[in-house]
């Protein structure tokens, strides 16, 4: 297990990877980390499985999953995103939660939303696909009654 003391750990040039890593700020280039714990990431055409951290950026890399305050993604992906403000640019993310998302030429599998700033490329909107089940559940609600009675 390869860890950092709470200050800064900075791993540009080498290409190592690294199974755990807990640390005030963490830059990786070209690298990557199995679970990152830190205040602020920065990852750049690298990669981490796991990010809990209270910012994070990614440039040209990917993450299986984050949580953070924020989130931003250039042309980078993501397996699952949960923070309170998500920035996607010409990025992809499988499934994202945010209270809000500013996107632009970014695709997301699944999204959950707030506010939704930019126009992203969403497959399933969680808001409107729980509003067609509770619509569908009301009428075969009311269908039964209705037919139960004749």
């Amino acid at each position: 297990m390869d860890t950092e003391p709470p200050s800064q750990l900075s791993q540009s040039g080498r290409t190592d990877t690294f199974e755990e890593v807990i640390a005030e700020s963490v830059e990786i280039t070209q690298g990557g980390a199995a679970l990152i714990q830190a205040e602020n990431v920065s990852i750049t055409q690298g990669g981490a499985q796991m990010v809990e951290a209270k910012t994070v950026s990614v440039t040209q890399g990917g993450i299986v999953a984050a949580s953070s305050e924020t989130v931003t993604l250039e042309r980078s992906g993501a397996v699952l995103l949960s923070a309170d403000t998500a920035h996607l640019e010409s990025s992809r993310s499988l499934v994202t939660i945010a209270d809000t998302l500013n996107a632009r030429q970014s695709k997301i599998g699944i999204l959950l939303a707030g506010t939704i700033e930019g126009e992203p490329d969403v497959k399933i909107d969680a808001r409107t696909a729980a509003a067609i089940g509770v619509a569908a559940a009301i009428t075969l609600f009311i269908l039964k009654r209705v037919f139960s009675r004749s």
